[in-house]
């Protein structure tokens, strides 16, 4: 095997790095599978029309939610807070740390003859602003539960 010869070329080699000029005068790509860069963009062509390569991929949240999964946990660095009326956990607030800076959840509990009869949970965005609400009605045969009916609203 003969040794290596030194790159002659100053810069990268062309497998190491593909360069796009800046096209942003030229527009979007207008052929299915072109690339262009504009203004600090990649823009791509597929037959679904032109697209940010860099921007603006995956799930909206609408999409995200539509799809048959479980409801996520809370995965992040948090503080849980439980309330209670004697032995009775009335609600349960999830912040983002001890000094309760930011509200991410938080599940309001209601009794009927010291059984839960209804269950509202709140989930906050990442300002703790509300963004939506499940509201589960629990319904007993005795002391046994029959049914829980849940809307998203």
């Amino acid at each position: 095997m003969s040794p290596k010869t030194p790159d002659r070329t100053p810069g990268p080699s062309d497998e190491e790095e593909i360069q796009l000029e800046d096209r942003s005068s030229d527009g979007d790509p207008t052929l299915e599978g072109a690339i262009r860069y504009l203004n600090g963009d990649f823009r791509g062509m597929t037959a679904g029309g032109v697209k940010s390569l860099t921007t603006g991929s995956g799930l909206s949240e609408g999409q995200h939610r539509a799809l048959d999964q479980l409801v996520h946990e809370v995965s992040e660095d948090s503080f849980t807070e439980y309330e209670y009326t004697g032995n009775r956990v009335d609600a349960i607030r999830i912040y983002t740390n001890s000094g309760k800076t930011t509200k991410i959840r938080e599940s309001e509990f209601t009794y009927t003859a010291n059984k839960v009869t209804q269950i509202v949970t709140k989930q906050y965005d990442g300002s703790g602003i509300l963004a939506e609400t499940y509201t589960e009605t629990i319904t007993y045969s005795g002391n046994l539960v029959t049914d829980v009916s849940g809307v998203l609203s």
